[in-house]
């Protein structure tokens, strides 16, 4: 933006219409995501091609890679994705058997969690995967996919009982990570953190740690703050 603010940007096209416009633009983030880089690349030129910015001249490449407003042919490109598709790609964080082995567990009804120790994944990537927001070339050899609520997540559905915040009062005291509470509870990410800070369950904070009702509670017991 200060190129644009200080009209200096190389692209003559988009410093024109900035100036042109500069009172009323208005710009903001489109989507926020964990990806790859392939991924990212793809997410760029779907952008492009979406809002037709390559032939507006907004932009000068048609994403993904950028190289001097070189135009790549649809076959060009297509051989250009194959080449680091899937378990092709060097940050490919699981096999094409193991995308399968991960929607086979989805369907017997593994939680996140369970999945994510079983492959070395973060919970929340699994999480992706589970939504088709990965693999998404994969996922059309799939057939019959619905996902099976594990027993664990039909009974606390996205709550904590009071015997799970018990438990995790005393492993945040302990120092566990907000992460480590989270996979053994079956939580969303973020939910540790917003436990560990008392934004929620503050009546049961309240009621069996600070009142200290059960003995092994210490009184207001400390409760380490993770970065």
């Amino acid at each position: 933006m200060w190129m644009l603010k200080s009209g200096t940007h190389y692209n003559r096209y988009l410093q024109a219409v900035y100036c042109k416009y500069e009172s009323t633009l208005e710009y903001g983030i489109l989507e926020e995501i964990e990806c790859s880089l392939e991924e990212l690349s793809e997410i760029e030129q779907q952008y492009i091609w979406l809002y037709d910015s390559y032939n507006n001249g907004y932009n000068l490449t048609l994403g993904g890679e950028g190289l001097g407003g070189i135009k790549f042919t649809e076959e060009q490109l297509e051989k250009k994705r194959q080449r680091v598709i899937g378990e092709k790609n060097p940050q490919s964080k699981i096999t094409d058997a193991q995308f399968f082995e991960i929607v086979e567990l989805l369907k017997c009804g593994k939680t996140n969690p369970e999945i994510a120790d079983m492959y070395n994944l973060h919970p929340n990537y699994v999480s992706l995967i589970r939504h088709k927001k990965r693999y998404k070339y994969l996922w059309g050899k799939v057939q019959n996919y619905m996902p099976v609520k594990s027993e664990h997540q039909l009974k606390t559905r996205g709550r904590v009982t009071l015997e799970m915040f018990l438990d995790i009062v005393q492993m945040l005291q302990a120092g566990e990570s907000n992460a480590s509470i989270e996979r053994k509870h079956g939580l969303s990410s973020g939910t540790g953190s917003r436990i560990r800070h008392r934004k929620l369950y503050k009546q049961w904070w309240v009621r069996y740690v600070d009142k200290g009702t059960f003995n092994d509670y210490p009184n207001g017991g400390e409760i380490p703050q993770e970065e």
